[in-house]
């Protein structure tokens, strides 16, 4: 079996692990151009010329151009720079899933996968906007550190781990010797002084705004404002209540400042994100990868967005304001124990790839191979 990739950064070590097993498909245009001449594909100029204004093509690049807008709101709020980008990036993603189309064909279904860097942003969305049985292998991050998401189906809200509690229940005891002991550590793409937290508290992760785990799979809390303007509404309802704050360490653009904020409201940016969940008395985040840290720590986790650890007992799961005004209400509520320990034991010893996109095993490909067969 060969497996087929895009050429991401990323994902450039699963191109060295078996070199002969790899295909790596250069994604700027004018090779993407040269490799359809090479694949002797028909009418190429007048794919160039068409693909332009490809519509079908636009669509796949609405997340990227999102992304770009809401990371670099200046530079891409100028039309000389906004323009240029969706029309290469459209050129791109049209010539793209037309080349990838040609090289999946010339392949039977059972001998080619391909390998599929999260599968919700161009250029590796484009894999399944192609008509073909070929099998599809998602990859993320993964959720502890030096851990890969390795899924047939998805990464994050969208992967396969079952959703019932009772898959996890009736699954062979797993105790705390076989639990991960180590989160996240998160770079600071910003310093941030470090504060004295409150006494009790709520901890509020933040996430990229642009994320797909919001843009797909977040049907109520669509922005980071509107996050916080959920935040400044209960700190307002509930004033002895405190809301500690902690933004996503990768995104610049911070929202300090630009809200008026009560005294129950603290930023946290410069505290360890395993300090905060660990003095916290409740977790509330929209489906971050902080929720399943909480997990490990015992805490009450509440989601606002569709999550992988959304499991009835597990975890709460709030789909309105009324619901989230409940939960926060019912101070005494807990994780099952049993639950808790049979998910964290199941997604550290069986679902999680154990290495990384810098440190991958000689045996990845082999152990892919074992994925796609369950």
């Amino acid at each position: 079996m060969k497996f087929l990739k895009l050429d991401r950064a990323v994902m450039s070590n699963f191109g060295s692990v078996e070199k002969n097993r790899v295909i790596t498909v250069k994604t700027n245009v004018l090779s993407i151009i040269i490799n359809l001449f090479k694949n002797k594909a028909p009418n190429i100029l007048f794919s160039v010329i068409s693909g332009i204004s490809d519509s079908s093509s636009l669509e796949l690049i609405e997340g990227n151009v999102y992304r770009k807008q809401v990371d670099y709101p200046k530079i891409f709020k100028m039309r000389i720079i906004n323009k240029p980008y969706i029309l290469y990036k459209t050129l791109q993603a049209s010539l793209l899933r037309r080349l990838l189309k040609i090289l999946a064909d010339s392949y039977n279904e059972d001998e080619l996968t391909f390998l599929i860097f999260n599968g919700s942003i161009s250029p590796d969305n484009i894999f399944d906007s192609i008509k073909t049985n070929h099998r599809r292998v998602y990859i993320e991050n993964g959720f502890f550190p030096n851990t890969l998401q390795i899924d047939r189906r998805g990464v994050n809200a969208a992967n396969s781990l079952p959703r019932e509690a009772e898959y996890y229940l009736n699954l062979p005891s797993y105790g705390v010797q076989d639990l991960p002991t180590k989160v996240q550590v998160r770079r600071l793409k910003v310093s941030y002084p470090t504060i004295e937290l409150p006494n009790d508290y709520i901890f509020l992760p933040f996430q990229i705004p642009s994320d797909q785990q919001i843009r797909v799979h977040s049907r109520w809390i669509r922005t980071m404002d509107d996050f916080m303007d959920l935040i400044i509404l209960f700190s307002t309802k509930y004033p002895d209540k405190n809301f500690v704050i902690k933004e996503h360490p990768s995104f610049r653009q911070s929202i300090i400042g630009k809200k008026p904020l009560r005294e129950n409201i603290f930023f946290a940016n410069g505290n360890s994100t395993e300090e905060l969940i660990k003095n916290s008395r409740l977790v509330i985040t929209l489906n971050s990868t902080v929720g399943i840290e909480a997990l490990l720590f015992s805490k009450p986790v509440i989601t606002l967005a569709d999550a992988c650890y959304n499991i009835d007992g597990l975890t709460r799961h709030a789909s309105s304001i009324d619901k989230l005004n409940e939960f926060i209400l019912d101070e005494g509520w807990l994780p099952d124990e049993r639950l808790r320990t049979q998910f964290l034991g199941y997604i550290w010893n069986e679902y999680l790839f154990h290495g990384y996109f810098n440190n991958l095993p000689s045996d990845t490909l082999l152990k892919i191979e074992s994925i796609l067969q369950t």
